[in-house]
């Protein structure tokens, strides 16, 4: 048989491991409370951002929406402005052109040349798109008065 003392000693070191043990235990519970809470907190918090996301989103659908339209719309606002150049250009070309080809070839072929090729060009647009149009007589007539001057001046030259 175990002595009484040590039957005594070892019992209160059984129960001090056993105190140790519940403590220990306590502590266990209290923060897996502590961690239950916090997780249920996290997952509120992440829930309600979920739902502000969502909310975000469906308002920001509709804006770039709009956005990508209104890009469109600039974008073919911008390539018809500049068609429309384009095209007054055309309606320009008369009165751009009238001073060189009234002074004529003389020590300035090139941009003489150029004139001419820029008349041509309106020539066949107004021809093309608007052939009733005032502008196609205007740029046709200029440059005829011209060559029949430029004629006069080449047949005084080679007379």
């Amino acid at each position: 048989m175990i002595p009484p003392q040590e039957a005594s000693a070892r019992r209160r070191e059984i129960e001090d491991k056993l105190k140790q043990e519940e403590e220990t235990l306590s502590f266990i519970r209290d923060s897996l409370e502590k961690s239950d809470q916090l997780t249920k907190n996290m997952v509120s918090i992440l829930s309600s951002f979920e739902s502000r996301l969502m909310k975000l989103e469906n308002s920001i659908i509709p804006v770039h929406k709009q956005t990508e339209n209104l890009q469109r719309l600039q974008e073919n606002v911008e390539k018809t402005l500049s068609c429309l150049d384009h095209v007054i250009s055309y309606y320009h070309v008369a009165s751009d052109t009238e001073k060189i080809i009234r002074e004529g070839p003389t020590g300035r072929l090139e941009e003489y040349l150029g004139s001419m090729a820029k008349i041509q060009k309106a020539v066949e647009y107004f021809q093309d798109n608007s052939p009733d149009s005032p502008e196609l007589n205007k740029v046709v007539r200029g440059p005829q008065n011209n060559v029949r001057s430029l004629g006069i001046s080449v047949s005084a030259l080679v007379s």
